[in-house]
């Protein structure tokens, strides 16, 4: 707190706004300002017409990243109900909300990636028009927690991903060895592992679309 006043105490008023607005974004999920269509007290606190452009910026990567984080809460609980589908019909129908689901995930995290790529294009052009300018390091501190944020986020995602792989390979190991008992472990794996276009019936369309939604998943990545 004492170095934070230090270095509160050699800046000037539009100036501290921007490194309390820094100090927000480290903090949790919070869409309040968006949400209510205002721009936060930081910003009415004084920041420059250009730099309240890159908040409101900032603003809806924040929104889209909390709407991420609960649409990957939404798609756990599908896993789940896909799981414990006792019928083909429940199967089919848990896997229609997977689909929605992580369609709309994933385009939201691509436009994520796309803007924070566009934004550390703007920074680098803004520092190089404005050397040592304090709202350059501001911008670039921020795109940094953001972009960390995102990746934090993506690897939740997959790490979403993974688990119910592997919850699924169980799943489907011991309905096949139901199925068939005389089945080797090669057989299943090879399975598992081929073309999901010619797995057998037991599998669904859950097990058909399993590797086509962990591609899509991993296609978000990039380059980040």
């Amino acid at each position: 707190a004492a170095d934070r006043a230090m270095v509160g105490a050699g800046l000037s008023a539009a100036d501290r706004a921007m490194v309390d607005r820094l100090d927000e974004l480290k903090g949790g999920c919070s869409t309040s300002d968006i949400e209510m269509g205002a721009p936060s007290r930081q910003q009415a606190g004084g920041a420059s017409g250009f730099m309240a452009v890159f908040f409101q910026e900032v603003n809806e990567v924040k929104a889209a990243m909390c709407t991420i984080r609960a649409n990957i809460a939404r798609i756990e609980a599908h896993h789940g109900e896909a799981l414990g589908a006792i019928s083909a019909e429940q199967g089919k129908a848990a896997t229609a909300k997977l689909e929605q689901e992580m369609g709309g995930t994933n385009a939201l995290a691509k436009k994520v990636r796309s803007q924070l790529k566009a934004m550390d294009g703007a920074n680098k052009l803004f520092a190089k028009k404005n050397p040592g300018a304090s709202e350059a390091r501001i911008r670039t501190n921020m795109h940094a927690t953001l972009t960390r944020k995102f990746v934090d986020l993506m690897a939740e995602y997959q790490e979403v991903q993974t688990r119910y792989k592997s919850k699924y390979r169980e799943r489907v190991e011991r309905q096949y060895r139901i199925v068939k008992p005389t089945v080797t472990q090669d057989e299943i794996d090879a399975a598992l592992d081929g073309d999901p276009s010619n797995q057998p019936e037991i599998w669904g369309d859950m097990g058909r679309r399993t590797a086509s939604r962990r591609g899509r998943c991993g296609e978000i990545w990039g380059d980040m």
